[in-house]
């Protein structure tokens, strides 16, 4: 793995993913300045304290000019007005990159606002919490989890010296590196985040609709869990990936509509059969994880 070879690096939200990267770089030896950039002071005051980052800025420009990688860590409905901040403030060693959900329309506004969209590196880093905040940051969040770099004309190349920087970033933090294109990023997140999410909150409504709430206990909790995340954040996140979202939902509706009708004929071979087929999967799933 080459060397994080930057003086600074800038993240602009200092949040739970932007402090926990401050915090993961720490940890694993960076000695270059980790510099917080945002709208707000309390939150960039909170994420200094907790050690996330050196110094706080709320005026970006200094902070830019200073760094070789920024990174975008800000709810997804900010990131084309930072994009346009950004291409004001563009210097000829600045790589920009993301943390975005949803990558197809994140990677046409870097093509469209930035003045050399081949200095921007499309990335998701598979990890997170329902948790906000600074306070919630940690320095293993990243470890052992994927990260997925988007191959996508009109940014970046993945064999490019920007995208290389932005690698080092992923593997100093400990992430496992994934290529694909950004419609392919897009739909099997959909499948496998934005769509869980929104049945957990769909299951929150089924149990306030059924008045059920009242027994509901560690099941429901651990099912539902991602319910409690920020509302706007995944406001934002359907939003930019609506046709991914259409298409998953119409393919959960099919497979909803055949375990209804197992239940209905009572086909306890094909119902144990698919409850077996789950279970393994996910049994099989989980020995990966770190």
């Amino acid at each position: 793995m080459p060397p994080l070879d930057v003086k600074a690096i800038t993240i602009i939200g200092t949040g739970l993913l932007g402090g926990s990267i401050g915090l993961a770089l720490k940890a694993a030896g960076f000695r270059g300045q980790v510099l917080g950039a945002g709208r707000r002071q309390q939150t960039l005051d909170a994420a200094k304290v907790r050690g996330c980052i050196d110094e706080t800025f709320v005026d970006w420009a200094p902070a830019i000019a200073r760094s070789g990688l920024v990174v975008l860590a800000t709810p997804l409905g900010h990131f084309p007005d930072l994009l346009a901040r950004l291409a004001e403030l563009d210097h000829p060693d600045l790589v920009i990159t993301d943390v975005g959900s949803t990558k197809l329309r994140v990677c046409q506004d870097a093509a469209r606002l930035l003045p050399d969209p081949r200095k921007f590196v499309g990335s998701h880093p598979m990890a997170g919490s329902e948790q906000q905040g600074p306070q919630h940051a940690r320095p293993d969040l990243f470890r052992g989890r994927p990260c997925i770099m988007v191959d996508e004309p009109g940014i970046a190349s993945l064999s490019s010296p920007p995208a290389e920087r932005v690698k080092s970033l992923w593997q100093t933090l400990g992430m496992r590196l994934l290529n694909m294109p950004a419609a392919e990023h897009d739909r099997k997140v959909a499948a496998v985040s934005h769509l869980p999410h929104a049945l957990a909150v769909l299951l929150v409504e089924a149990a306030i609709s059924g008045q059920a709430l009242d027994v509901a206990s560690t099941g429901f909790g651990d099912t539902t869990r991602i319910a409690g995340g920020d509302p706007q954040v995944w406001l934002d996140i359907f939003r930019t990936n609506r046709p991914a979202m259409l298409d998953a939902i119409d393919g959960f509706q099919q497979q909803l509509a055949q375990f209804r009708q197992m239940l209905v004929t009572m086909n306890e071979r094909d119902l144990k059969h698919l409850l077996e087929r789950a279970q393994a999967h996910r049994e099989k799933w989980g020995r990966q994880q770190p």
